[in-house]
């Protein structure tokens, strides 16, 4: 069963994101809090969630601050910001603290929806505006699709899901792969996730 914590200073908004959550994955099993300090009780009280989703602006402090908190209380929880703000830098400042996953409230229901479960299911999505930056080192000749695929590849996944991710087929992710290493001068998955690392493929930037 999938554990997941709300915390959301607005109690309508976090039963409508429980509601939402459940729809995704109905197995989910869902906590609600409204303030850092609530959802530190409720961590201390349950098993740990699985993944947390939290708004950017509480009472008590603000989103970064309090996904740092958490980040330290639930180490190993996938923790997604879900906000109204759709600022690009923002979003890139979240990643850096942790977040890895950022939904905003004010966009379209079915994208919304498709953030959340790619969060519930990969442990990943930040919007499609959002992207890595542009390396003046041989990453630079990767094509979007393959800094895509690098991204994908720090999670760990198998290929088949990392392919689903990204809507693509298993054989289409093959190929991507395969020029990555090529092109970075790697054989491996995680020399790939590794050199992309050093060379800044795995930062997060707005598309130029």
């Amino acid at each position: 069963m999938t554990r997941v914590l709300i915390v959301d200073d607005h109690p309508l908004v976090a039963r409508a994101t429980a509601n939402e959550v459940r729809m995704v994955k109905r197995e989910a099993e869902t906590r609600l809090a409204h303030s850092i300090e609530e959802a530190e009780a409720v961590i201390a009280d349950w098993e740990a969630p699985d993944t947390i989703l939290l708004d950017l602006r509480l009472p008590d402090t603000d989103g970064l601050s309090g996904l740092v908190h958490l980040h330290k209380l639930a180490p190993k929880a996938t923790i997604a910001i879900i906000s109204a703000e759709d600022d690009p830098h923002i979003m890139r400042d979240a990643f850096a603290q942790g977040a890895r996953g950022y939904l905003t409230k004010g966009r379209d229901i079915d994208q919304f929806t498709e953030g959340l479960r790619k969060v519930l299911d990969y442990g990943f999505y930040f919007p499609p505006e959002v992207t890595t930056p542009a390396p003046t080192t041989p990453a630079a000749h990767l094509t979007d699709r393959e800094e895509e695929v690098v991204r994908a590849l720090a999670l760990g996944k198998v290929n088949k899901q990392l392919a689903d991710m990204l809507g693509v087929s298993e054989s289409t992710f093959k190929t991507h792969l395969r020029a990555i290493y090529r092109k970075l001068g790697v054989r491996t998955r995680i020399q790939a996730a590794g050199r992309a690392r050093e060379l800044g493929v795995l930062a997060i930037r707005r598309r130029a």
